[in-house]
């Protein structure tokens, strides 16, 4: 896969190119803070994204002044660059002070450039099925080669 834009910058950029690994999402839970591949869920044809799992399923997510709240609880988020705030975006499906339960096999998926990402703010909840792995390696460029830190 090959980023395109720079809705995960500063920890992925624009035309990176990323192996994913697609054999755990079978026997290993998927966590908070993964970088996963993930199908466009309104796209039809195959259109792959990558973003960070911020929710879980059946947590309750919510964003209100500029952060992320898990069941209630600020969520720290190390890896967006300071004054990074998450904000709703305009024709999305979540509103700021809305908690959001989510089904049990959804997760909210965020990019960690807020303000350039179309992310599950835009278009809620993404199912595991659409989830395709997880990201591993980054083979390109070639001076940018590395294997992907998981949190």
């Amino acid at each position: 896969m090959e980023v395109s834009g720079n809705s995960m910058y500063p920890t992925y950029l624009d035309q990176e190119r990323i192996i994913a690994e697609k054999i755990s999402l079978k026997y290993k839970e998927i966590k908070r803070g993964e970088v996963v591949i993930f199908q466009h869920p309104t796209i039809k044809e195959r259109h792959l994204l990558i973003k960070r799992v911020i929710a879980l399923p059946g947590e309750t997510f919510k964003i209100s002044n500029g952060s992320v709240f898990i069941n209630g609880v600020k969520l720290n988020e190390p890896y967006l660059q300071k004054a990074t705030p998450t904000n709703e975006i305009a024709n999305g499906v979540i509103t700021e002070n809305v908690g959001y339960t989510l089904e049990s096999d959804s997760y909210i998926l965020l990019g960690d450039n807020r303000t350039q990402s179309t992310d599950s703010r835009y278009f809620g909840g993404i199912h595991k099925e659409n989830i395709t792995g997880r990201a591993f390696l980054i083979y390109y460029p070639l001076n940018r080669i590395r294997l992907v830190e998981q949190r």
